[in-house]
């Protein structure tokens, strides 16, 4: 199932990049378009890809230190980085949360279950974040948006699905209440995973001070990464205002988020070439350049975690390649617990 998931992922970014790539007017107007950027507006997009990521540390110490587990800033910015390195040269299921749970077990081996919780944690406060961006922005300029068919069919997927996880996660947050999962029988299928996510959903009710500062903190972390973008269009002379862009981010980033390509390449590339050339008449070389920019400031900084890979490597063996396999071999063992 992971082997043919992982296909899935590297053709869906492949047809969709070879999509793009068939248009006469990308393959022919790209390096006319690069040649117009401005490079100041570079810095600034690097600069607030930098905010993304120190955001990101400050939010995951909190649930680390809320599961009692003790790192060094240094530590946790080292590992941040790392995890973002593998994310990127990883193809399939495994990926930098594998990684940066391999290195606090190796660390704190009595913590393994606190260490998925404060990854899990992590990840979770972003989706109020994400729900609310969508109902100020995509709901709020809703005329907007349907002035493009396409534009609207896309904006309603994303919300049904946030609708979904978000209904999805209310009905866990009740099993969790009422402790439904530990009564079920024990052969049911996802029965250990069910237990862990509810029992994750309880440490944030219970400590609801430390989850509204994570998802506080996730609003500033996608401010700035919806910000990069945004320089992106600067760049490269796009026309297209903040308002329009964080208007159209939240539907991007949500249908980027499903596992059907390559960390979004391609998928992004082929909505926002669609988006800002419906709705805001950029040329479709142009609206591919500020995906590519947008996410190749993220990337650079996702590099920079393989400069520090080298030197840090607490009680593990030393190859990536060690590395890599002792990873997809904890994520199997938690996907069959």
């Amino acid at each position: 199932m992971r082997h043919v998931l992982t296909f899935v992922q590297v053709l869906v970014s492949l047809v969709c990049l070879a999509w793009l790539w068939a248009k006469p007017e990308i393959h022919e107007g790209l390096i006319s378009a690069v040649q117009q950027a401005e490079l100041k507006w570079v810095w600034l997009g690097l600069a607030l890809a930098v905010g993304v990521v120190a955001f990101g540390i400050v939010r995951w110490q909190l649930f680390l230190r809320l599961q009692g587990i003790s790192l060094t800033w240094s530590e946790v910015t080292k590992l941040s980085l790392i995890g973002g390195f593998f994310n990127l040269i990883l193809i399939g299921t495994v990926g930098g949360d594998a990684v940066k749970l391999l290195y606090l077990i190796r660390k704190f081996p009595g913590k393994r279950s606190q260490a998925v919780a404060s990854i899990l944690m992590d990840h979770l406060c972003g989706l109020p974040a994400v729900v609310s961006l969508f109902g100020a922005f995509c709901i709020a300029r809703w005329d907007w948006l349907a002035g493009s068919g396409l534009s609207s069919q896309l904006t309603l997927f994303a919300g049904v699905y946030l609708a979904g996880a978000v209904v999805g996660i209310g009905v866990l947050i009740l099993v969790a209440f009422f402790d439904l999962t530990a009564r079920t029988p024990e052969g049911l299928p996802f029965r250990a995973q069910a237990i862990k996510f509810s029992q994750a959903l309880m440490l944030f009710i219970r400590n609801w001070r430390t989850t509204l500062a994570g998802v506080s903190l996730s609003f500033v972390i996608h401010g700035f990464y919806f910000g990069t973008f945004y320089a992106g269009a600067l760049s490269m002379r796009a026309g297209v205002s903040l308002i329009d862009m964080f208007t159209i981010m939240p539907v991007v980033d949500v249908i980027t988020t499903l596992p059907v390509s390559i960390s979004g390449l391609g998928l992004r590339e082929t909505l926002f070439e669609s988006f800002l050339q419906r709705l805001c008449q950029v040329p479709s070389e142009v609206g591919v350049l500020v995906s590519l920019l947008g996410f190749g400031f993220s990337v650079f900084w996702s590099l920079l975690g393989g400069l520090v890979f080298p030197f840090y490597r607490p009680e593990t063996a030393g190859s990536l390649r060690r590395v890599v396999k002792q990873a997809k071999e904890i994520e199997v063992r938690d996907s069959d617990a």
